[in-house]
């Protein structure tokens, strides 16, 4: 028994009780941001995109998530 219990991989819980306003709000910049540059959705990037302003926020929004979900 305490063989099965070591074999079972650790699950990391996520609290997604209720939906956080905050996370909605960045995934929504992050989307609208993704669209823009072209990363997302037609998929035809603009040149030099990961040089932009855009693209580092989009960094930054993505830590801010995972912080919130994790």
């Amino acid at each position: 028994m305490a063989d099965e219990a070591a074999q079972q991989p650790a699950v990391a819980q996520v609290n997604i009780e209720k939906p956080l306003p905050e996370l909605d709000k960045l995934i929504a910049e992050k989307v609208n941001l993704a669209k823009k540059l072209g990363i997302m959705g037609n998929l035809e990037p603009i040149q030099g995109y990961s040089d932009t302003d855009e693209y580092r926020r989009i960094g930054e929004i993505d830590k801010r998530l995972w912080e919130l979900v994790k």
